[in-house]
């Protein structure tokens, strides 16, 4: 049995310093991480970076009449600027190192939009910033 706050209570450090996501290995064999920081939670430049630049389209969204396209640009935005805090061995299509920036982080999630659906998924998933998850991969 679990209590709720096994099932709830995150790392507030985690949150914000990032807990890494494997990629597998690259073309010269090395792991490809991403490291990203919760999207919410303890995360306040996220909450912040999103209240800003969505507010000149509040009225859009209430009414529901804002373009996907542009909503979309706008969260990847967010995420290069807040969410992922940096990655190794990721390449561009040719297999050239992609040096960790917000451009190209944009563009790798622009490129890849099912890549940058997992991080969202990931960054929103309460579980992988939790205490005793990441200790418990400390350990094995």
């Amino acid at each position: 049995m679990s209590s709720l706050y096994q099932t709830f209570k995150t790392d507030k450090n985690l949150e914000t310093a990032g807990v890494d996501l494997s990629y597998g290995e690259n073309s010269k064999g090395e792991e490809m991480l991403i490291t990203i920081a919760r999207a919410g939670g303890s995360n306040k430049a996220f909450q912040k970076a999103m209240a800003a630049k969505t507010r000149p389209l509040r009225r859009q969204i209430e009414t529901n009449t804002a373009s996907e396209d542009v909503l979309n640009k706008i969260v990847v935005e967010v995420y290069a600027e807040t969410v992922v805090l940096g990655w190794k061995g990721i390449e561009d299509e040719k297999g050239n190192d992609l040096p960790f920036s917000k451009e190209n982080v944009i563009k790798l999630f622009t490129d890849l939009p099912d890549l940058f659906t997992d991080v969202r998924g990931q960054a929103q998933e309460i579980s992988i910033f939790r205490a005793e998850i990441m200790e418990g991969v400390a350990k094995n």
